[in-house]
């Protein structure tokens, strides 16, 4: 009973939205594996595999301003002036950062792969593929903005529009400019990049048509210029995550990426990773997602819907154990995997660690985007991508660790398990900072305490603790201090009013678009 409860919390309808945007591309990354298959292994999948460091670099820039959009977009949704304010400036600013970091690695392309220890005959082709999918990086960016922009609005049949496009072009044009086919071109690796320009560029124009057709992009002579006031507030958020991006991703590029080229294996474990991430991880990549909104839009969602997170994220873990038979097929016949034999024991050999993952990234860090709280997630970040692989890379050096495509797979593995213990530790000291206790019996008592909780916020009557009197604050950790610190609002004063501040956290009542203060230290019996 308490289970079929726990489903019962969970956001089916926008569960599927997300994770059909997510399916699409990977039904056309299907049809394109398949056209690589056909191109001789050095020309295609070693030099498509480049697209990893490339991929990690903007992954940063990623995590660093479109992330924390969930936050601050779910955050302006009852402002309607505000959230379309806060669309058009985060679309120039995206433009900006994306271009100028775009400008900085096609100049120094060749640098980059001889850093990443690329072999020395694949480099000048390389140069060229990643020069072309750099363009193609920066319009995908400014769509994949306006995708979360759907996401927040719920709009999802805008969502399948794009999507449907996006894979449709990209299936067509891999066609003419991939395959082995009488019709192709025939510009190898090439062609995708020019696959991914064009398909991405159309996507970006209706996507920008629709935000325009809602009213989002309309302007007038009043809002021409977006107020950029709210940057400061986004820029202190997304500080600390695109730090941590930078951690996690700098270690990985080093002692992943690099290890990989070094014995030649960089297509290998390309392919075993993508395999991961776009067929095996899929549906906790939706659930990430929906996570981040859902805790954006209401912190007490936490206590709600979590064990409907968790029991979910059980399901996939079963589905992820039931397809292992179906690998060897489905690599071999479908995707036309020449180097099948080598891809399946990495996948094999990590999907256990990324059992730990599925809780850790879609529950416990997603939380952490949702709420604002991207510090912590540098904190675990640093404990993993300096302390763990520092005492690594320092092994590699000595000669002790030696690095095969099995020992780099069990590297990142045991990385990837560890992560679970910081990330868990400080999970569990936001739940008690803030006072939440997952619910995992759905009793009609924590109904009635959640409508007590909304009523006492209306009100806005009760005064806040003083640090002597608030338990939450009778100890004393890195933690503490990292709650304390105050993130300035958009306004520059001190950051009382902004909602990141735990001990004057300020939360917007949807229904009565009027600040509710100190809400966490509300006295609930």
């Amino acid at each position: 009973m308490i289970i079929l409860d726990g489903f019962k919390t969970f956001n089916f309808r926008l569960f599927i939205a997300i994770f059909i945007t997510k399916l699409l591309p990977t039904i056309y990354l299907t049809v394109r594996w398949y056209f690589l298959g056909y191109i001789p292994t050095d020309w295609g999948f070693n030099i498509a595999s480049q697209m990893q460091w490339l991929n990690l670099v903007y992954e940063i820039i990623q995590e660093m301003f479109i992330y924390p959009l969930y936050h601050l977009l779910g955050e302006a949704l009852s402002d309607s002036k505000e959230f379309q304010n806060r669309v058009r400036g985060g679309l120039f600013v995206t433009f900006i950062v994306y271009s100028l970091v775009s400008v900085v690695v096609i100049c120094a392309t060749r640098p980059l792969l001889v850093l990443m220890a690329q072999q020395e005959e694949l480099i000048d082709m390389s140069i060229t593929y990643i020069r072309l999918e750099t363009v193609g990086i920066i319009i995908n960016s400014l769509w994949s903005f306006t995708i979360l922009v759907f996401v927040t609005l719920r709009k999802d049949i805008y969502m399948y529009i794009t999507l449907v496009i996006q894979v449709v072009l990209s299936i067509i044009l891999d066609t003419f400019l991939v395959s082995d086919l009488r019709v192709s071109a025939h510009l190898g690796v090439n062609g995708i990049a020019v696959t991914n320009i064009v398909a991405n560029f159309i996507n970006l124009c209706v996507s920008l048509y629709l935000l325009h057709r809602e009213g989002i992009l309309k302007l007038n002579k009043n809002d021409f210029v977006p107020n950029f006031k709210w940057l400061l507030k986004w820029f202190n958020i997304g500080k600390y995550s695109g730090l941590e991006s930078f951690c996690r991703n700098f270690a990985f590029m080093m002692m992943v990426i690099r290890m990989a080229n070094s014995i030649n294996q960089s297509g290998t474990y390309w392919v075993s990773n993508n395999f991961i991430w776009q067929y095996l991880l899929l549906p906790t990549l939706a659930l990430s997602d929906l996570v981040k909104k859902e805790v954006a839009e209401d912190i007490t969602n936490i206590r709600k819907k979590t064990c409907g997170y968790l029991l979910m994220s059980f399901v996939f873990i079963a589905l992820w154990l039931i397809s292992i038979p179906v690998w060897k097929p489905y690599m071999y016949y479908v995707i036309n995997l020449p180097m099948y034999q080598d891809v399946y024991p990495v996948v094999l050999v990590q999907t256990g660690f990324y059992f730990s993952f599925i809780f850790n990234n879609a529950i416990m860090d997603s939380t952490f985007y949702g709420a604002g709280k991207t510090l912590y997630l540098l904190i675990q970040s640093i404990c993993i991508s300096v302390i763990y692989y520092g005492i690594m890379f320092i092994l590699y050096k000595k000669d002790i660790f030696v690095p095969t495509l099995h020992s780099i797979s069990l590297m990142f593995g045991f990385g990837i398990l560890l992560d679970f213990i910081p990330t868990f530790v400080l999970y569990w000291r936001f739940l008690k900072k803030k006072q939440i206790m997952i619910d995992l019996t759905f009793r009609e008592q924590d109904k009635q305490n959640d409508t007590l909780l909304k009523d006492l916020s209306d009100s806005s009557l009760s005064p806040p603790l003083s640090p002597a009197l608030d338990p939450t604050q009778n100890t004393k950790s890195i933690v503490d201090f990292i709650d304390a610190i105050e993130i300035p609002n958009e306004n520059g004063d001190d950051g009382n009013n902004v909602v990141i501040n735990d001990n004057n956290e300020v939360m917007e009542n949807r229904e009565t678009n009027r600040d509710v203060k100190n809400i966490e230290d509300l006295d609930i019996e």
